[in-house]
This record gives structure tokens, C-alpha cells and sequence, in this order.
């Protein structure tokens, strides 16, 4: 599996805007390039940090080439139209090493 992380700086006064495009626009990403989904986190310092997972970095690498549905690539431009993108950011780009996220409980 591999894994991306962004860091998103919205423009002032774009917050709304941002956080009602961004859960349209990652679930077209899952839905037409493959993704396996996100989390969108907010620091302590305000910061929206994004944390993609991926099959594997080749599907990643090939989802800037896949268009969406017009619907999903109009919320794709208004969540682009929210950000700074001179500041948006990849932070990091990982393989897993090794994966012990769970979301039933542990087999003891």
C-alpha cells in the first residue's frame, strides 16, 4: 500500500468552500482513479493535513491522467479555487511498512 500526505492551506474566507468540496472530490478520486480513500485531519496549529492510501504508488502516479465525471472535476475546481496552491503541499509520499490499522477489535 502506499501513501500520500498532504498539507492544504485554504485561502482566507475559503474554509466552507474547502471542506464541502473535499469529501466529493476524494470520493470521486476512489471511485474513477482508485484510490483506497482519506482522512482529512486538522493540527493543533489549524493546518488541514490529508492522508491518502493508494493499492500502490504506480495507480498514484497514473491518477493525475484519469478524468472524473464533470460533476467530480467541478468539485475538484472549487476545492482548487480554496486553496493557496503555492503553499498547498505533498509532505510525504511512503510505503507501508507494516499495516496494523484496524476498525473491528483486536483477535486476542
Amino acid at each position: 500500500m502506499f501513501i500520500v500526505m498532504f498539507e492544504f492551506v485554504v485561502k482566507d474566507g475559503c474554509k466552507d468552500q474547502f471542506l464541502a468540496a473535499w469529501p466529493k472530490v476524494t470520493q470521486g478520486i476512489y471511485l474513477f482513479k482508485g484510490s483506497l480513500g482519506s482522512r482529512l485531519h486538522r493540527d493543533k496549529n489549524g493546518a488541514f493535513i490529508a492522508y491518502a492510501q493508494w493499492p500502490n504508488e504506480d495507480t498514484y502516479r497514473k491518477a493525475s491522467d484519469i478524468k472524473m465525471s464533470e460533476n467530480y472535476e467541478k468539485q475538484r475546481q472549487l476545492m482548487h479555487d480554496s486553496l493557496n496552491l503555492e503553499s498547498t503541499r505533498t509532505i510525504h509520499e511512503m510505503e507501508v511498512e507494516i499495516d496494523y490499522l484496524h476498525r473491528r477489535g483486536f483477535d486476542i
